[in-house]
């Protein structure tokens, strides 16, 4: 339920957005702190036990982002290494840090598409077998990075081939994986064969986890957080994601989460976000039984922490509730192959248009479209546009047969990429 693509018809036009600009999507009124890298993984105090890894402190976290903070966020209020949206537009680049930081779990998906699985034992034929990069914020950073933004990954990975191989593809899309940890030689990163049938429109993924241990918080440079405008996030509650949250809260950087998969336990991460982007999945768990409506539960959400809140529905597009209006975002039409990262994209895309001082509706619409984009194509990644190829689509309804034919060329490139010794 990601991804806002559906299988007929031609795009359908946005409702109109109330003009809300996106650098008040989340912003805290005090000041963004400098650009001093931490010593380390090891040398930056854990934002749990409510340090500041030797970084001033510049707002005040324990201020509700639907209290009527200041803008101030994304449009750089405060000054600090890189204030505001300017040095993205025209300006220069803040050496060794990123606009969006991630922090997640990344895993290489080996991915198979067929028309449908037989029922019971039998053979299916395969449209496209190949291994690319996966994972939820890991993917959205991908999408970020090949719409222009500057985006960075914290996370770890074994030490063997697979995890090679993630470090690379990051590198393919253009995210900087300088804070990326590894583990000891023998050690091995998650990987998951994702199963999807065209027929059916259905995914299903088999994952085998990462034998190099979950990333811990004070593996975390938190130095490389405190120079990026947005942290994005992955719902799942882990101690990692938490400690990067509490510690983004404390130094004025914006939080984003996605929320995949609904748990009680990831819960304890809303309060600590400022966008908060949850699938049909993820939503129709956490309000099971409500007789409420889309905007009723949205409100809830709100009232829980984050200033803005979406859920994407798949091919039924997505709802949002952003400074004090209520969004109604329907897909794209786009003939779909495979819809593996649909919603991972999505987020990395909404992120990237905020990060440009898009309104809220108009993140949703570029997102979404996007999301399609990506849906014409085998993979979570293959199909991922760059802003030229975005502003195309958005123009002209359609994916040209210029920008197929380049996306066809990334599909190439990974139907070439196999696990080096």
């Amino acid at each position: 339920g990601g991804g806002c693509a559906r299988a007929d018809g031609g795009p359908a036009s946005a409702r109109a957005d109330s003009g809300a600009n996106a650098s008040s999507l989340c912003g805290r009124g005090g000041q963004r702190p400098g650009a001093a890298r931490s010593s380390g993984a090891g040398g930056a105090k854990s934002a749990a036990d409510g340090q500041s890894a030797g970084l001033t402190s510049g707002a005040d976290g324990a201020e509700s982002a639907a209290d009527g903070r200041s803008a101030g966020l994304l449009s750089g209020a405060g000054g600090g290494p890189c204030p505001g949206m300017a040095d993205i537009v025209d300006g220069g680049p803040c050496p060794g840090m990123a606009d969006i930081v991630a922090v997640g779990s990344p895993v290489m998906d080996l991915l198979v598409n067929t028309q449908r699985l037989p029922e019971g034992e039998g053979v299916s034929r395969a449209n496209d077998i190949f291994h690319q990069g996966g994972g939820n914020a890991s993917s959205a950073m991908a999408a970020a990075a090949r719409l222009g933004a500057r985006a960075g990954m914290i996370a770890k990975v074994g030490g063997d081939a697979i995890g090679r191989f993630i470090l690379k593809d990051f590198e393919y899309n253009g995210v900087d994986t300088s804070r990326v940890v590894v583990g000891p030689p023998g050690t091995s990163s998650s990987y998951c064969i994702a199963l999807s049938q065209v027929e059916l429109g259905t995914r299903v993924f088999v994952l085998r986890d990462s034998t190099a241990g979950a990333l811990a918080p004070g593996e975390i440079d938190y130095g490389y957080i405190a120079g990026a405008k947005l942290l994005h996030l992955e719902a799942g509650g882990d101690p990692a994601s938490l400690a990067a949250a509490k510690f983004a809260r404390e130094h004025g950087v914006a939080v984003s989460v996605d929320a995949g998969y609904y748990s009680k336990e990831s819960e304890a991460i809303i309060p600590l976000a400022d966008i908060f982007i949850a699938s049909d999945i993820y939503y129709s768990e956490m309000f099971k039984g409500s007789a409420a409506g889309y905007r009723e539960n949205c409100e809830a959400l709100r009232g829980m922490g984050p200033s803005v809140v979406w859920v994407t529905l798949g091919s039924r597009g997505c709802v949002g509730l952003a400074g004090g209006e209520f969004y109604e975002i329907p897909s794209f039409g786009v003939r779909v192959a495979d819809t593996t990262g649909a919603g991972d994209v999505f987020h990395g895309a909404y992120l990237a248009a905020a990060l440009r001082g898009f309104p809220h509706g108009e993140c949703a619409r570029r997102a979404s479209a996007v999301s399609a984009i990506k849906c014409m194509f085998v993979g979570g990644r293959t199909g991922l546009p760059d802003a030229a190829m975005l502003e195309r689509f958005l123009r002209d309804g359609a994916l040209g047969a210029a920008d197929a034919a380049e996306l066809e060329k990334r599909l190439a490139f990974y139907r070439g990429s196999f696990l080096e010794a």
